[in-house]
Parts: C-alpha cells; structure tokens; sequence
C-alpha cells in the first residue's frame, strides 16, 4: 500500500495549528479582556441613601417597621375603596378579561378565586360576573367592611 501523497483528486488535510483542537474557537475579546476590579457600593453624600461600610449592620426597631406597616397598610385600603366606590359607567356585566381588568388581580390569581367560590361567576360556558359582586369580594379580601 502506497501511503504516499499525490496530486491527484485525493489531497491530504492542511496541519492544524499548534494550541488549537479539532473544532475549538479562538477566544473573543470578552475571554481577554481583564475584569475590572469589584468596588463597594456607595451612596454620593447628601442623597439621603444608607452607606454600606460593614462597620456595623443598620438594625431598624420592630416598633418603626410595625407603625410603618400599619400606615401603608390603612393608606392603601383607603385608596383601594376610592377605587372600588368610584362611580362606573357602562353595564354591571364583565365578561373574563374585563374582570381581571377591573379588579387588578393577574388573571391566573382570579380563576383560581373564581373557582373557590370568592368571585360569583354567572353563565354557562362564557362565564360573565357582576361589578357590585367583585366589589364586595374584594372588600371582603382587604378585611374592610362597606361603608
């Protein structure tokens, strides 16, 4: 057997560089680049954020975070029955996504209170449900009662 190269159509494969495998990449400028050095995170003084110097952990009173709580918690019930009391032109009937849409509730959250019974659904196979029936749902969900 002659294994030796000729000029016809069988030609032999170029050598492969030396470093590099059979179906490896060249490094990107990304692999090269030097990582910049990591730096703590600091507040600019005077723009009312807590700098972080691991001299001493910011502990805040159980009392300040109980008031605080209790403070956007009854804001927050106010602005919600704004919102549920404000009058609503149009028909009382929502289909599906106008429910979702008028309650603020994500979608899979409301079907799954539609199907334990929180939010009434009327209709056969197109279920529609009634603004005065979601209105008090949510009231009952917040713990406020109607004024």
């Amino acid at each position: 057997m002659n294994l030796q190269p000729t000029d016809g159509p069988l030609k032999t494969a170029p050598a492969r560089q030396l470093g590099q495998a059979k179906g490896a990449r060249r490094p990107c400028n990304q692999a090269t680049r030097p990582r910049p050095t990591a730096r703590p995170l600091r507040s600019r003084p005077g723009s009312g954020l807590i700098e972080d110097d691991d001299a001493r952990p910011i502990e805040i009173p159980d009392a300040f975070l109980d008031a605080l709580a209790h403070r956007l918690a009854s804001r927050l019930a106010e602005q919600m029955a704004d919102h549920l009391t404000a009058p609503y032109e149009g028909s009382p009937w929502m289909t599906f996504e106008e429910a979702v849409e008028y309650t603020r509730v994500p979608a899979g959250t409301f079907r799954k209170l539609s199907a334990d019974g929180t939010f009434t659904a009327h209709g056969g196979k197109r279920k529609i449900y009634h603004r005065q029936e979601l209105d008090a749902a949510l009231l009952s969900l917040s713990g406020r009662t109607r004024r």
